[in-house]
């Protein structure tokens, strides 16, 4: 989708008898144009000219506010007004009384100016020769005026700089801002930004760098870098405009309502579209006081509000939105504006993505037409709404129509953008789609491939200047694109198998790319000697802590003590970014994986096998509601994968898991979901001794090696299964030969004297036994039990080789987060953010949670109970194991691809290699007898894998249910 961006413009007035110039400009015009039409636009016989000669005695640039469309022209309501003396052709620039206008006044100015209304429509080739006319006023020469027009200028060639005074300085320089604004509108991107980097550099060496003009510059500057796809630079730009103009007392402004939007169609262009529905809605809100309710830029706003709810797949109000411009557009008869073409083309985008489809082409028509009219078959909103078109025959199944005029377009994008803009890709993703249903399966395979790659690159330059949660927004605009090719690659594999091999690349480069970048960027700063760096971080953490306090505040707390939850939520983002962009090596480390499936298979004995789980919705025409889980499975001695593909997907999240879970706390024997998670992937791996399970959505919450086959073993009795985020994790050298041995033990904490917790004696004896174990093989033990057991001093862990916590863990679904908080945290907060779901109770938890139930205020900050989202913030980067002895650590949000969002990921962002965690609530008893056994097992010199196998056979010797020795699980 293409959005509707308000481009800042600037109006200049220039005091110069027009008649004068009109035979130059003629003159200037003539080689750009044949006779006849110079003549018809400058004689002055039309309507049209008739207005404009009567105009050019008072504003010589008249036509010189032009809007992001390119062809519209505002007459200022308030021209004549004294305020507005740069408009009114003063002789001298002097006002009434004799006196210089100073810089501010014509800030002021400008200012005033964007609010204009009354608007007139011009050919965008009348719209040139106005720009030509203003610059050939203030250079006295329109061949230098006709000779810039297609172009990068240097603006100090044009003219004396010491001829002229500060008001025409600053009238030049607005000048040739507009014009950049034109060339933008007429999808010539980079000279548009070449333009405004030299218009940007001029303004600050001319005027100033505090200049009203030069803030409204950057925000043009950031509107083209997001039409280039540079969006990191797009968002530079914007935050320098809303500084300057903050700084200049202009944050309520309009200048800074639409420097606002600007950015908000940024965000929601990246997949942050929170941030965008609270960014344009502050822009309406700021602009609501200068604008007419149902004047045009007031219609802009709400456009661009529709275009956010339809990102967001809020497609009801998108749709409302999208109707109610229309219906006034119709009775304000503006049915042939190019917004009434653009809101057409949402609207029909958006009855597309509900599947109505009824009035979807005649929409697309309409605004077709108009924009053809208007600018031509090669503008940018053109294009976009000729994209949209292909999509409905894609939508349609006439494929052949859609191969046609996606054809068509992908020429024309890359003519325009080049190969790596994001419109050209999506063109060749949909021409990929195309290609296979057509069965011109080596052609989707290219266009898949180049789409990929593209995307992956830029995902590599973009990752280094993005906070965590920035990562995760912008890769979910960018996941849609590999799991349609797992689609294809699954459903073709039988006449490619190298398409498999394919696919098991993109997954071990792309599988929990988030929590990658997390943890890279965490090792590279505390790796790091810069203080500077380490001081960022420093305030980093002391934000976070801060916001997690911020959270447990009602909004009356909030204003009460005049704490801006949304500043300090931006501040701990663009302290993230900083640490990002301070890191000297940070390029390198943001690099994406280079395992294949090649070096994978180095790793592997000829009995062994490596297996990657993939979930993805199934795609047919566009995704279904049916998910698909394959697994890829490597050996050593086959070229490509094999492919185990269960489709039943949706039942294996919701009722088998549910059916799972609840027989094995029952202690039933279970018949069924053994064949439903895991019987065509077990005859598959007949013969094999050792696979490497790499796990993905719901089977992070099922244990494989303790499902019961039908004759009574279970799957552990086959072959050891090793678990794993991702089976790169092969490639990387163990780092389980820590120099310095030294562990932390967190057990039986005193939870409080109400009873709301369940005691944990057991625990004790488990701390009092493995820490005599690690003990006497030489690490050096701190012990934390009951009154020690707090949050403060869990915080106060510095990367030990081994943390051992024994205790409660929860996890609290979306669904069950109600009541004004959760755990001390806004409700809302909570529901937003599983980190602050999941957690583990320590010392005086109770305290809290009473507290919490009676409305009293709770400090969240080491209050007993330690959340995932504090977790994050702990050293932990050389720490081998950590063992989560305590129920349901396993737990949290799934999501594929990624994994779960709960203790286990943030224990990993945190530095930890491995990690122990439960799946459900455990025995007392048989946690301590596990743990005992898998650290003899441990220190008496087994791998640390290989002991956690051996504990579990041994305690099927006490206890055979799964319910007891397969509630834990090892993790890479």
């Amino acid at each position: 989708m293409r959005f509707c961006i308000i481009l800042l413009s600037l109006t200049i007035s220039i005091a110069s008898p027009a008649q004068k110039f009109l035979k130059k400009l003629k003159e200037a015009v003539n080689e750009q144009l044949d006779d006849s039409k110079a003549s018809g636009l400058l004689d002055g016989t039309s309507l049209v000219d008739k207005g404009r000669a009567q105009q050019l005695e008072k504003d010589t640039s008249n036509y010189n506010f032009i809007f992001s469309q390119g062809n519209r022209a505002s007459f200022f309501a308030n021209r004549d007004s004294k305020e507005n003396l740069l408009l009114t052709g003063a002789k001298n620039y002097e006002d009434d009384e004799g006196r210089k206008v100073d810089l501010e006044t014509y800030e002021r100015v400008f200012d005033a100016n964007r609010a204009g209304e009354n608007t007139m429509y011009i050919d965008a080739r009348l719209a040139n020769l106005n720009f030509a006319q203003a610059v050939g006023l203030m250079t006295g020469d329109g061949a230098i005026a006709r000779a810039i027009m297609d172009t990068v200028f240097n603006i100090s060639n044009l003219v004396r700089m010491d001829t002229l005074s500060l008001p025409e300085k600053y009238a030049l320089g607005k000048t040739f801002a507009n014009y950049a604004i034109l060339i933008h509108a007429q999808g010539r991107y980079n000279l548009a930004y070449e333009s405004l980097l030299s218009t940007a550099s001029y303004f600050e060496n001319e005027i100033g760098k505090g200049s009203v003009a030069l803030g409204s510059i950057y925000a043009n500057l950031g509107v083209v870098s997001q039409s280039k796809g540079s969006f990191t630079e797009a968002e530079d730009h914007f935050d320098k405009s809303l500084a300057i103009l903050r700084a200049k007392g202009k944050g309520n402004s309009l200048s800074y309502a639409i420097a606002l939007n600007n950015k908000a169609l940024l965000y929601n262009e990246i997949g942050q579209s929170n941030e965008a529905k609270q960014t344009v809605q502050q822009a309406i809100s700021i602009a609501s006081g200068e604008l007419r309710s149902k004047g045009r830029d007031n219609t802009s706003f709400k456009i661009n509000r529709g275009l956010i709810h339809y990102s967001s797949g809020d497609y009801g109000i998108a749709e409302q939105i999208f109707r109610e411009v229309i219906e006034l557009k119709k009775k304000r008869m503006a049915e042939n504006q190019t917004d009434m073409a653009n809101v057409k083309n949402y609207l029909a985008a958006t009855l597309m993505a509900t599947g109505n489809t009824g009035e979807v082409l005649g929409l697309l028509s309409d605004a077709l037409g108009i924009f053809k009219k208007k600018y031509s078959a090669t503008h940018p909103a053109y294009l976009k709404t000729k994209h949209n078109l292909g999509k409905y025959y894609i939508a349609s199944s006439n494929f052949g129509e859609a191969n046609r005029i996606l054809s068509e377009l992908n020429t024309s994008y890359k003519n325009l953008f080049g190969e790596n803009h994001p419109d050209y890709l999506g063109s060749l993703e949909d021409l990929a789609v195309v290609a296979w249903k057509q069965g011109d399966l080596s052609t989707a395979k290219y266009r898949f491939k180049r789409v990929l790659d593209a995307n992956l690159e830029l995902v590599e330059k973009y990752f280094g200047a993005m906070s965590e949660y920035e990562k995760g927004q912008y890769w979910a605009k960018v996941r849609p694109s590999i799991l349609k090719f797992y689609s294809y690659a699954v459903e073709n594999a039988g006449s490619d198998p190298e398409l498999l091999t394919r696919m098991f690349d993109l997954h071990l480069k792309t599988k929990g790319i988030l929590l990658s970048a997390s943890s890279k960027v965490r090792e590279e700063i505390l790796n790091s000697n810069d203080e500077q760096l380490k001081k960022t971080y420093t305030e980093w953490v002391e934000t976070k802590e801060n916001l997690l306090l911020y959270y447990s505040y009602s909004r009356a707390q909030l204003e009460e003590q005049k704490i801006d939850l949304a500043g300090t939520e931006g501040k701990a983002n663009q302290l993230e970014k900083q640490l990002n962009r301070m890191s000297a090596d940070f390029a390198a480390s943001n690099k994406l994986p280079t395992t294949s499936i090649t070096d994978i298979k180095t790793k592997l004995g000829a009995n062994d096998a490596a297996v990657e789980i993939i979930g993805y919705p199934a795609f047919d025409r566009s995704f279904t509601e049916n998910k698909n889980y394959a697994f890829l499975i490597a050996s050593p001695g086959k070229l490509h994968p094999e492919v185990v593909v269960i489709q039943d997907g949706q039942n294996l999240d919701t009722k088998y898991a549910k059916a799972y879970l609840n027989m094995v706390k029952l202690k039933a024997a279970d018949r069924i979901t053994y064949n439903k998670f895991w019987q065509p992937v077990d005859e598959k791996l007949s013969g094999k001794e050792n696979v490497h399970l790499s796990l993905d959505g719901i089977y992070f919450q099922v244990n494989v090696a303790a499902l019961s086959r039908p004759d009574g073993s279970f799957v552990s009795d086959a072959f050891n299964l090793h678990l794993y985020a991702s089976t790169r994790e092969l490639m990387e050298t163990n780092a389980a030969n820590s120099t310095v041995k030294k562990a932390e033990f967190f057990g039986n904490p005193d939870f409080g004297s109400q009873g709301i917790l369940e005691d944990l004696p057991g625990t004790k004896a488990e701390i009092d036994a493995v820490s005599a174990i690690t003990k006497a093989r030489g690490y050096r033990t701190s012990i934390y039990t009951q009154t020690s057991a707090t949050e403060a001093n869990f915080k106060q862990i510095n990367s030990p080789s081994l943390l051992h916590v024994a205790t409660h863990g929860f996890f609290l679904p979306e669904s069950q987060a109600s009541g004004e908080k959760v755990f001390g945290v806004d409700v809302t907060e909570a529901k937003d953010n599983p980190l602050l779901r999941s957690g583990l109770m320590l010392t005086n938890a109770e305290s809290t949670m009473v507290k919490e139930t009676q409305g009293a205020e709770v400090n969240t900050t080491n209050n007993g109970i330690l959340t995932a989202y504090e977790v994050m913030t702990l050293n932990l980067k050389d720490t081998d194991l950590v063992v989560l002895s305590a129920c349901e650590t396993g737990l949290g949000e799934i999501k594929s691809g990624e994994g779960v969002y709960g203790l286990q990921r943030a224990f990993q962002v945190a530095g930890a290699e491995a990690v122990v965690m439960s799946l459900w609530k455990v025995s007392d008893d048989a946690t301590q007898k596990l743990m005992t056994s898998f650290y003899k097992n441990w220190m008496g010199g087994k791998p640390k894998e290989e002991a956690f196998f051996a504990a579990q056979k041994s305690l099927r010797d006490t206890y055979p249910e799964p319910y007891y020795w397969g509630a834990f699980v090892m993790l890479n």
